[in-house]
Parts: structure tokens; C-alpha cells; sequence
């Protein structure tokens, strides 16, 4: 494969535009079609391409003008090319197609708008062109089928009520087959429906495990139905599956069943093809580095595994493949340079290679490496949780009678950038899996690449459909990554308090530094939270640069996560990697200097396991609303713990948490703590320094005790351990 991957062509430059989420056909002269996302000037339009005979025509864009595209399928039916998109503009987005011929393309024509239409894929039945594609709701998620050139309505496909990403293909008696996958309450199956005469079978599930199960692709090998997807699991499990499926007596059959690829990774991508001759192409990511393809021939077997990217440690993500009549594999992928002080564009890379060629360069290797950052930790930690009439007693004895106490986790990554799973997963995951009471999406805003305005208002879109006042809030989030571009200023999330809030990217001006960023997201209404702060990569530092602070921004900092125990250079946990420290970069670090932070925690996890990985927070709070929640974050109403929802107040004067008050020559620090496990000992921290301790045997604590105040300012805070040495900390009290 060497000699073909030095033979790539890439198709727009590093370093003067980004692109995005490619996709391929091929006609029946072997003719290349491509179509992907492209980034200039903060616009995201659909541009198309054609390679013939290993020459590449000029770009052309056929989305609409001052618009956001994203996310296009491209399909070549009677010598027409259709390619659908999803595009956002006034407020609301827009399900578009266009039709072209010689490389000229029709205007765009919407097929539908509304809040939500998404992951739109083209096909024909061999009569006609369809889309499939996604509309989404509160509380549902529908399948729908627009046949062109037709006088007939989208048709609605699914029968279960959260369904997403949706395929289909069609045998030679032009029977219809459409998958996608649902969640099902608790995780997500592949199912399967069948048209028949226009008549529709029933969903079929498909899967057998109990995964998340998602992007299902479809193909086709005489008349067998070809279907795979990936699934991930607990503990940064994944897998590629496929399956054979037939129509027998009218009704989904399958056989074949196998998992082809198993490992423990982060994030996927699948795709698939097929050509006239019987053979078929299944295409995937290996981690954010690699993408591989397995040919299945004649006889149904398939090839071990071959390298279809560079195999050079940057980022290849997004295949898509296509093989032509003559058994050569068209296929393009998204290149982008890996973290550390890398340009942030993203580029597409085409190639072609032979089928008998890759079959003979396999290299099942890649398959089995293992990246240390992404493996489990070894200890996994007790969730118990108190039921809800021990915690609302509790908070009645503390005085706090109308006052919520809500858990979250709000640090996390889908596959948006360099996580695991899709982003309605991370949703889903929070609210059914973990039981959060709110969560926050925080992709990177350069990580593998950078991300677009089309994106962001895909994660908006999505943040809306899931904030659910008085139940589950979401709070609009960004991660900004500054060491993943240029500069060693450290990773910080920023929140919104409602869907309103602008993306600022390390690599644009408005959020070039952390002057810069604080100064524009305080004019949106936003807060910033510095985590891992004195995490050290070896390779770049990821550790926050205290010299940069603003106080009416950055209010609290993330002293816990998957990573390492921040609170003091020497802390370390069990339930934590505990990688690399700079010293004077921790939370007591940044106390010392002066600054009123608060304390939260989080996973940051990047496979699906927020609010399991690392630690959560929890907020008091007078409302269930997001908008109460970023409140009550902003006053630092806070405090963090390692998973465990243990129950703590800590007071000085009958000042909460997060407080910076006047003190006379004594005050009066009043603790309060009920855990759903046993307690080991309870600290009070003044100025670093753990002032008293109480051995503790039991579950509960209540206590109040009297210090002298110095002069000058000082914070305490409070931190409780259980035997099994889950920990939480309060957020400091500042006296003067």
C-alpha cells in the first residue's frame, strides 16, 4: 500500500482552508465523484470535485450563499450526481439537494426545515433517487424517505421513537432496505426495516449485545444485504460488526453474524461499498490515527485487514469508500496533524487502489495497539446514591428546605472532535445511564481539527433538544484546547447559561489568549473553567498558565478528573491515571496567588463513560433550569467529588460555599456531610494546611467548631474521604 498512499491526493491545502466530512461515488466508467465540507472565513460550504484519469477539475461550490452547510452524501444514478446536505440559516435548518451533470449543478432545493434534519444519505432503488435522512424533536428522533423527482411528501420509515442516521440499499427486485439505530431507553440497536411493493415490514433489531450500537452502513453482494456498524461499550470497548441479511417469505432474516475488529480504543467511523461484481468494502477508524478497510469476496469471507491512510501518528478520521467496476477502490478520508502545536486544518485525501492489491497488504498490527491515554482505570468505584427522601430530610436539617442539590458531570467529548460515540449518545448516556441531573458537551474547538460554525449549531441544535427544564439541563459548552494549536495556555471549558453563546476558538482572533477569550465570552454571558491544570503530556503542556486570570470569568477551577487529583501537587488517587504534574499549577496553587475559584469535577472522559471516569459536581441551586445551574456555578455553589453523591455543607458564619465575606476575630465554621458509604475522616484545609481532622466511622457528620481569624485574607475549605478513599471537596470560603 505504500506505493498508493504516496500516490494520495490531497485536495485542498493545510494551510489556507479546513475541510470536512468527505464523501465518494464512482460511475460506470470509473469516474470519481467527490463531495465534502469546506471552511473559509467562517462560512461551511459543500463543494464537489471529479477525478478522472488521476486528474483533479476545479473546485465547485453548490451550496446556497451566506448559509452554514455540513455533513453532505453524494450518490451518481443515470449519469446525474445528487448530493444532499443539511444547511443552516435563519434560525433553523434546512434538508437541501442539488442535481449536476457535466459539473454543472442545479440550484439547491429544499426538500424540508425545521429544528433539526440531519445525516442525510442518498441512494436509488434503481428506478429512482432517494434521501434518507434525520428530523429531530423534543423527545423524538424520525427516519424519513424523499424519493425525487416525485410529487410525494417525505414518508416517515422508523417505528420507535429515537432513531438516528439512517442508510439504505436495494436488492435487484427492488425491494428497499433502510437501517439505522435507535435508542432504546438504556442503549442504542441497529434496526432494519424492508419495503416491499411499497409496503414496509416491521423494524428488525438487528444487534445481539447490549452496546451502543450506531452508524450503520449497508452494501450488497448478489442479492445479500450486507450490514455493518460499530458499537462501543464500558470501559473503552469497541467493536466492528457485520451480518448478512435476506427477505424470506417477506420477512428480515439474518445469518453471518461476526465481529470483525475488537480492541479498546476511542472513536469510530464505519463505511462500506460494493460493486456489480459481488464484491464488497467495509472501511474503519482505528482510534483518531487510522483508517483500515477488510474485502469480503465472492465466497463471503473476509480479508484480514489493510492500511488505507498514512500509518504516521496525525489524525485520520471520516473514510468513505466507493468501488467502481473494474474492482478498484475509491476511497477519501480526513487528514488532520495531531496535538501539540500543530495547524488545526483539516484536509482531504483521495486515492485508488486495486482490489487485489489491498488484499495483499494487510497489516492486522494496527488493529491491536493500545493507547495508554484512553485505558480504563483499573479500580472501578462504587455509584451508591441515597434515595431522594434521605437527601431532601438532610437538606430540611441543614436549613436549605427549597433548595435543590443537583449532580453532573460537565466535561466531556463525542466524536464531534476526538471522543467516542455521537453526540446524542453523550446525551442519552448522561441522563438514562449515569442518572445526571445535567451534563455539558465539551468538544474541542481544534481537536482533530477546527471546529466549524456549521458544527456549532449542530451542537446547539442538539443542547436544545436535550435541555429539559426541571429535569435534565444541558448547558452549551466548548472546550478551548490553545495548547492543541500554538500556545502552552492550557485547556479551559466554557458555558453558557442558555442556548445563546458563541463559539471562540483558539485559532481565531476573539479567542487567540486567554485575555481574548475572557473578554469576548464575558460579553455573551459566558464563565470558564480551567481543568487538568497542571497536567504534563511530555510532548506539550496541557497545564493551565495562572498568569492569565480574569476573576468575573474564571470562577472555578476542575480539581478532579480521569487524569489526576488536582487539589496539590503530591495528592494522587486510585481513581484516577494520576499522570504527570507541574508543580505550582494545581488548585491550591492557584488559591495561593489570590484567586476566589471555586471547585468542580469532571471526567473529561472521551468514551462515553462521563459521570463513571474521574468525578462529577454538585450544585445547589434554586431551580432545576440550566440557566440556575450556570448561576449557581458562577457563584460557586459548588463543590466536587470523585463520583460518590455524597452530601456536603460547609459554612462559615452562615455564609455558603463560594462565599468571600468579612470575619470578626472568630468564626464559625458549621460542616454538615451524609454519604451512601462509610466515611474514613473529614479534613478542614486553612491556606493549604489541614488545620483539624476528625476520624470519622460511620456515615454521617455534623459539627461546628470556632477558629481565630488571622489578618489579611484566608480561604478554607472542607474535604471528607470515605474507606473506600472516594473523596469531596468543598468550595472555599474566603474570610478577610
Amino acid at each position: 500500500m505504500r506505493k498508493y498512499i504516496e500516490q494520495s491526493i490531497e485536495l485542498n491545502s493545510i494551510w489556507q482552508t479546513s475541510c470536512q466530512y468527505p464523501d465518494v461515488t464512482t460511475n460506470n466508467e470509473g469516474i470519481s465523484f467527490l463531495v465534502y465540507q469546506q471552511s473559509v472565513n467562517n462560512n461551511d460550504s459543500i463543494v464537489f470535485q471529479t477525478v478522472k484519469e488521476g486528474a483533479l477539475s476545479p473546485k465547485k461550490v453548490i451550496s446556497s450563499k451566506d448559509s452554514l452547510s455540513y455533513r453532505p452524501s453524494i450518490h451518481c444514478f443515470n449519469d446525474e450526481i445528487i448530493i444532499s446536505w443539511s444547511e443552516y440559516r435563519d434560525n433553523q435548518w434546512h434538508l437541501m439537494y442539488s442535481i449536476g451533470k457535466d459539473n454543472q449543478f442545479r440550484n439547491p432545493i429544499t426538500v424540508s426545515s425545521g429544528e433539526a434534519l440531519f445525516y442525510p444519505y442518498v441512494g436509488d432503488n434503481g428506478k429512482q433517487v432517494y434521501i434518507l435522512y434525520t428530523m429531530m424533536g423534543p423527545h423524538y428522533s424520525d427516519i424519513y424517505l424523499f424519493t425525487l423527482n416525485t410529487t410525494s411528501e417525505p414518508v416517515k420509515v422508523n417505528d420507535s421513537k429515537k432513531c438516528y442516521r439512517p442508510t439504505g440499499i436495494a436488492d435487484s427486485h427492488g425491494n428497499l432496505f433502510v437501517a439505522y439505530d435507535v435508542f432504546n431507553g438504556s442503549s442504542y440497536d441497529i434496526m432494519v426495516k424492508a419495503s416491499i411493493d411499497d409496503k414496509w415490514t416491521q423494524e428488525v433489531k438487528i444487534n445481539i449485545s447490549g452496546n451502543r450500537c450506531a452508524q450503520p452502513v449497508l452494501a450488497i453482494s448478489h442479492d445479500t444485504v450486507v450490514l455493518g456498524w460499530y458499537e462501543n461499550g464500558i470501559y473503552s470497548y469497541f467493536s466492528y460488526q457485520v451480518v448478512d441479511i435476506i427477505l424470506r417469505d417477506g420477512e428480515i432474516k439474518t445469518s453471518n453474524y461476526q465481529v470483525l475488529v475488537q480492541n479498546r480504543n476511542w472513536y469510530n467511523n464505519v463505511a462500506i461499498t460494493h460493486n456489480s461484481n459481488g464484491f464488497v468494502v467495509f472501511s474503519y477508524t482505528i482510534g483518531k490515527y487510522n483508517v483500515l478497510a477488510r474485502v469480503r469476496n465472492l465466497e463471503g469471507e473476509w480479508s484480514d485487514a489493510a492500511l488505507l491512510s498514512y500509518n504516521d501518528g496525525q489524525c485520520g478520521v471520516r473514510p468513505k469508500v466507493s468501488l467502481d467496476p473494474f474492482n478498484n477502490l475509491h476511497y477519501v478520508w480526513q487528514f488532520a496533524k495531531k496535538n501539540g502545536h500543530q495547524k488545526r486544518n483539516a484536509v482531504i485525501v483521495y486515492n485508488k487502489v486495486p482490489l487485489d492489491d489491498l488484499a495483499k497488504q494487510c497489516d492486522n498490527e494496527i488493529e491491536t495497539r493500545i493507547d495508554n491515554f484512553v485505558q480504563p482505570i483499573d479500580i472501578v468505584k462504587q455509584s451508591l446514591i441515597l434515595d431522594e427522601e434521605d437527601k431532601k430530610n438532610w437538606l430540611k436539617k441543614n436549613n436549605l428546605d427549597g433548595t435543590l442539590l443537583l449532580f453532573g458531570d460537565i466535561h466531556g467529548q463525542s466524536n464531534m472532535s476526538d471522543g467516542m460515540g455521537e453526540i446524542d449518545q453523550y446525551y442519552h448516556a448522561a441522563k438514562y445511564e449515569v442518572k445526571m441531573d445535567f451534563c455539558a458537551l465539551t468538544d474541542h474547538d481544534c481537536y482533530p481539527d477546527e471546529a466549524t460554525k456549521s458544527e456549532w449549531e449542530f451542537n446547539r441544535t442538539h443542547r436544545n433538544l436535550f435541555n429539559e427544564e426541571h429535569d435534565f439541563s444541558a448547558l452549551l459548552a466548548f472546550e478551548w484546547t490553545s495548547n492543541e494549536y500554538k500556545h502552552d495556555f492550557g485547556h479551559k471549558n466554557v458555558y453558557y447559561p442558555s442556548f445563546k453563546g458563541s463559539l471562540f476558538t483558539s485559532i481565531e482572533e476573539k479567542g487567540m489568549n486567554p485575555d481574548r477569550l475572557y473578554t469576548n465570552i464575558k460579553k455573551e454571558g459566558g464563565l470558564c473553567i480551567s481543568h487538568h491544570p497542571a497536567a504534563n503530556w511530555a510532548v506539550v503542556s496541557a497545564a493551565t498558565d495562572w498568569d492569565y486570570h480574569d476573576e468575573e470569568v474564571e470562577r472555578l477551577v476542575e480539581m478532579f478528573s480521569r487524569h489526576a487529583d488536582y487539589e496539590k501537587t503530591s495528592a494522587i488517587s486510585k481513581y484516577t491515571k494520576n499522570i504527570g504534574k507541574f508543580e505550582r499549577h494545581c488548585a491550591q496553587d492557584a488559591l495561593e496567588r489570590g484567586y476566589h475559584l471555586g471547585f468542580t469535577a469532571g471526567s473529561d472522559s472521551h468514551q462515553m463513560e462521563h459521570g463513571v471516569e474521574g468525578g462529577i459536581v454538585a450544585v445547589y441551586t434554586k431551580e432545576h433550569t440550566s440557566e440556575q445551574i450556570w448561576t449557581s456555578l458562577y457563584n460557586r455553589a459548588t463543590y466536587a467529588t470523585t463520583g460518590s453523591r455524597i452530601l456536603l455543607n460547609f459554612m462559615i458564619d452562615n455564609n455558603s460555599m463560594g462565599s468571600i465575606i468579612n470575619g470578626s476575630k472568630e468564626i464559625a465554621l458549621s460542616i454538615s456531610v451524609l454519604s451512601p458509604s462509610v466515611l474514613k475522616k473529614a479534613e478542614i484545609i486553612k491556606n493549604g494546611s489541614v488545620i483539624k481532622t476528625y476520624p470519622l466511622d460511620g456515615k454521617e457528620l455534623d459539627i461546628t467548631l470556632t477558629v481565630q481569624n488571622d489578618k489579611g485574607e484566608d480561604y478554607y475549605y472542607l474535604r471528607v474521604e470515605q474507606e473506600d478513599e472516594q473523596c469531596a471537596w468543598s468550595s472555599p470560603i474566603w474570610v478577610k
